[in-house]
C-alpha cells in the first residue's frame, strides 16, 4: 500500500485542524492516517486513485501549503493528460523542472 508523509503546517484554530483531518479521512482510497514523530503517515489503498480522490489530495495539499512533489507517484497513463497539464494550478508544485 502506498503512503504519503505529510508534515503538517499551521492550523489557525481547532476547527481548522478538525476540518483538515475530516477532509483527509473522507478522501476515497485513504485507509489510515497515523501521526508519527516526523509527520502524518497516510496509507492509501492503491497508487491507482480515482480522479476525484486525486483531485482532493491535490486540493488539500495546495490549501494547506503542503509539499506536493510526492503526489507525482499517482500519475498513470489514464490520468496523465489532465494531471500533468502545464496549465493546471498544481503543475509546477507536483512536477518541478
Amino acid at each position: 500500500m502506498p503512503t504519503l508523509l505529510i508534515r503538517e503546517g499551521m492550523y489557525y484554530s481547532q476547527r481548522d485542524e478538525a476540518a483538515f483531518f475530516g477532509w483527509l479521512q473522507s478522501i476515497a482510497g485513504v485507509v489510515n492516517v497515523v501521526g508519527t514523530n516526523v509527520g502524518l503517515e497516510v496509507t492509501l489503498r492503491s497508487k491507482r486513485l480515482f480522479e476525484a480522490a486525486l483531485r482532493e489530495l491535490i486540493a488539500i495539499h495546495f490549501r494547506y501549503g503542503l509539499p506536493m512533489q510526492q503526489l507525482a507517484q499517482f500519475e498513470t497513463p489514464q490520468n496523465s493528460s489532465w494531471f500533468r497539464s502545464p496549465q493546471a494550478y498544481w503543475h509546477a508544485k507536483v512536477f518541478p523542472k
